[in-house]
């Protein structure tokens, strides 16, 4: 339309400029919420300030005992440095007379009162000493100097703690206990001979592996050892005690922990709500308990509802801090925390948001009120100008447009059609975005219905169509990898076998070509899985510790062999500065070096390889040389593209399905790394992995493991085989029977676990796929059962053409000591079957 064009918008602003009702309404409601933050943030400055005294105030009785401890554990080293060998033996005879039943006990003088001959005092002592005739002098030692420090560190106790007691993992344990209503009897002649125990918790948490801060740490809530029956529930807290870097026992006392739950819950701030819970979530104490750690079903899931406690605990250890101010992830609770050192457990105390909220709205509302005042004035004086200005128009137009609709759906006019063009007419005849929205409404209208339906259609169809063809491709893939793998089994099996036992270099050669293809067909498989898992997002790493030097020497010694056949040296590097434990995937870093390596190996014709580990300043590189054919940089572009190799003469030359280096740059992409290549032609390549990894500390490993197959010796075992495929059946029997095993075979999980109550097998080896029961099921009955018994725990290798990442997790999950995947080889089923028997046999050795 021609002509002049005033704007609406322009009037509007200025008319509502002109009234100040931005400024007005801005000003008040951000003074509102200044003033009111502030408060909450007060309020919760006071809170933590208030949960930071009490965490304190209840951690004290547990640092006091850790003080005590540690003074326990000098007196017990000096003690120990001014025992003669004489002396100490003479001491260890009076203080601990051998029974019988081969224990030794202290007399029962020790407990009612006795004087010895320097005038010291002995009273309220009892001990137990397992095993009595074999206790070396180290030992007579340190257990005569414990018997005269438990007594002078328990009297000076006595008031605050039950007892004071030491212990080693032997089950050798001093304790002064004068107030038990038992008497100590437990330990001066109740306790059975064979007590042991070295697996319950109070040993545990002493042992370097699980506490190497070597601090006080205390026990879940739980019964005493001598404690069969009631509901008396109190904790162990115990001190490690080491002599020259050895582990020797600890010193600890047990706590009564009632009263002490009762003042910690009762004692709160205004309006708060005092809670103790372990570091998982665990209700311990609240309002109104009855028995401490005991709380009923309906109370734990009301507090879990209300509150979250599982993620509210969890929230909490993410922070570094251990004294803050959370709140619940509904955001209805503020929760002020703080740790409490020895038990872990969180003295939390709870405060309503909304409450804290209305609390800081009250004090701020006069602010508030003043604003909603002017704001209300403001409003009607915008509303009475937008009325005439845009809101009777447009309700004209709508009417209009409406009346349209209906004319349409009817197919009849109306008497007022006349009437409202003349008001569509007047409206678009106006000069502003009004008028310009009155001229364009109809045909806008229509345009994006149609396009909206047209596009919601294709939307819904494509969707579909990608969601069906996702869940297709799963189900390919899994399937695939079963009924590949599970003929592909017999295949590279038999032919192992088969290339063993030829007599002539022919027949040698000729079945060493049926293993080198079936294990080609077997990498050309495990690739195309990788790649496919990679590209859909569903691979996850597996972070944990390694050891540099021990994984580039097994992945090494893994593709020896091969450079040797060809000969090749291969030889490999560890910078000093690369050495150690670090933290990563190891399994996906293997999986980048061996296929790098494979490639080396492969590619060269003369010379050698090297493989070499350097420090970098985010982590680890890993550079893999060779003298082979290169490549050229045009080459070098396409040679990390999937399915692609140097050129048509290399595909048939050396064979390959040209996913490998895509899947080593792929893995290492998702570990945060790179992969990098450089190359000459004819002189051979470097392929450079860096990965950004954390160092974690020196070596910890003591020696290596030979390589998988090689010295085995299984002659003798008993195996059972669950495995329903008669080919697999035989594929192991022949390995196993070769190398001297006895093996028994049926063909489900239910006859195996029948088999098992019979015949006690040294290893099972479990199918996951079978009739009846499948061998996930069976394992976890297995165990269930060893559990209930308190039988020994029978070794079970999960071998199965399942090998897809979730089922590996899923093995170990029902209780399978490892997972093989089919198809096997002999030396790797053997290495594995010897592995699970030393580890079985050194489980039994334990608890013997």
């Amino acid at each position: 339309m021609g002509g002049k064009t005033t704007s609406l918008s322009r009037k509007f602003l200025i008319s509502v400029g002109a009234m100040s009702i931005v400024v007005t309404a801005v000003a008040f409601v951000a003074a509102f919420i200044a003033f009111e933050k502030e408060l909450e943030k007060r309020e919760i400055a006071y809170l933590q300030d208030y949960v930071t005294e009490r965490a304190n105030q209840e951690e004290r009785r547990f640092t006091d005992l850790a003080d005590a401890h540690q003074a326990a554990a000098a007196a017990l080293k000096t003690r120990i440095a001014r025992l003669s060998d004489a002396k100490a033996a003479q001491l260890f005879d009076r203080y601990y007379p051998l029974q019988a039943d081969g224990t030794r006990r202290s007399r029962d003088s020790a407990f009612d009162g006795e004087s010895a001959d320097s005038g010291d005092y002995t009273y309220g002592t009892g001990a137990f000493i397992s095993n009595g005739r074999d206790v070396s002098l180290d030992e007579k030692k340190l257990l005569v100097a414990a018997y005269e420090t438990v007594p002078h560190f328990g009297e000076a106790l006595v008031s605050r703690y039950d007892n004071f007691y030491f212990y080693t993992p032997g089950t050798r344990l001093v304790m002064f206990g004068p107030k038990r209503p038992d008497r100590l009897m437990f330990y001066r002649s109740k306790a059975p001979a064979d007590l042991d125990v070295s697996k319950e918790e109070m040993v545990q948490i002493t042992l370097p592996n699980l506490n190497p801060d070597r601090i006080i740490r205390c026990t879940n809530l739980q019964r005493l050892v001598q404690d069969k029956k009631g509901d008396r529930l109190g904790t162990a807290c115990v001190t490690p005690v080491d002599l020259n870097g050895r582990h020797v026992g600890a010193f600890g006392s047990s706590i009564e922990l009632t009263g002490y739950f009762l003042r910690a819950i009762r004692d709160t701030s205004r309006g708060a709500t005092n809670l103790i819970i372990t570091d998982k979530g665990e209700l311990i104490a609240y309002p109104g308990f009855a028995v401490a750690g005991k709380a009923s079903e309906d109370t734990v899931a009301s507090y879990e509802r209300d509150m979250g406690l599982k993620d509210l605990a969890g929230d909490i250890r993410v922070k570094s801090d251990p004294r803050g101010v959370v709140r619940s992830r509904d955001g209805r609770y503020i929760v002020a925390y703080g740790r409490l050192r020895g038990p872990g457990w969180y003295f939390l105390i709870r405060y309503p948001a909304q409450a804290m909220t209305l609390a800081a709205a009250g004090s701020a509302a006069w602010i508030l009120v003043l604003g909603v005042i002017a704001a209300l004035i403001q409003t009607a004086l915008v509303m009475a100008m937008a009325r005439k200005t845009i809101a009777l128009p447009l309700r004209q137009l709508a009417a209009y447009a409406e009346r349209e609709r209906q004319a349409e759906d009817t197919g009849e006019g109306s008497e007022s059609d006349a009437l409202d063009r003349a008001e569509l007419a007047r409206i678009e005849a106006r000069p502003d975005e009004i008028g310009v929205l009155a001229r364009a409404l109809q045909a806008g209208r229509e345009r994006v219905a149609t396009s909206l339906d047209d596009l919601e259609g294709r939307v819904k169809a494509r969707t579909a169509e990608l969601e069906r063809a996702n869940q297709e491709k799963s189900l390919f893939l899994a399937n695939m990898s079963h009924e590949l793998r599970t003929p592909l089994n017999g295949v590279v099996a038999v032919s192992e076998t088969l290339a063993r036992e030829q007599t002539t270099p022919r027949n040698r050669e000729l079945a060493e070509l049926i293993v080198s293809s079936g294990r080609l067909l077997e990498q050309v498989l495990t690739d195309i899985l990788d790649f496919s898992k990679i590209e859909a997002g569903e691979m996850r790493l597996e972070i944990g510790e390694f050891d540099a030097a021990v994984l580039t020497g097994r992945i090494a010694e893994l593709h020896a062999a091969a450079a040797e056949g060809k000969n090749l040296t291969l030889t490999w590097f560890v910078d000093e500065a690369a050495q150690g434990v670090w933290r990563g995937d190891s399994v996906r870093i293997t999986q980048i070096l061996s296929n790098l390596l494979s490639n080396a190996v492969k590619f060269t014709e003369s010379g050698g390889a090297e493989l070499r580990v350097s420090r970098t300043g985010e982590g680890l590189a890993f550079a893999v040389r060779d003298t082979g054919i290169g490549f050229d940089a045009e080459t070098g572009e396409r040679l990390f593209k999937r399915f692609e190799q140097a050129d048509a003469s290399i595909t048939r030359r050396f064979g390959g399905t040209g996913l490998g280096l895509a899947i080593c740059r792929l893995l290492a992409g998702l570990m945060g790394g790179e992969v990098e290549a450089v190359s000459t032609p004819g002189q051979g390549s470097v392929f450079t992995v860096s990965l950004p990894l954390q160092r974690l500390g020196d070596s910890r490993a003591a020696g290596e493991r030979q390589p998988a197959g090689e010295g085995v010796d299984v002659g003798g075992a008993l195996v059972l085989l669950a495995e329903d495929h008669p080919t697999n059946q035989r594929v192991v029997r022949l390995i196993l029977e070769a190398a001297g095993v006895r093996l028994d075979i049926v063909e489900n999980g239910r006859a195996a676990l029948e088999r098992l109550d019979i015949t006690p097998y040294d290893l099972v080896l479990m199918d996951m796929q079978m009739p009846e029961m499948d061998g996930l099921t069976a394992t976890r009955l297995l165990r269930g059962r060893e559990t209930a018994r308190g039988g020994r725990r029978t070794p079970v290798i999960m071998l199965t053409a399942n090998a897809l990442d979730e089922h590996v997790r899923a093995s170990l999950e029902a209780g399978a000591d490892s997972h093989l995947s089919k198809p096997v080889r002999a030396d790797t089923l053997l290495a594995a079957v010897a592995a699970a028997l030393d580890a079985g046999n050194e489980a039994l050795a334990a608890t013997a």
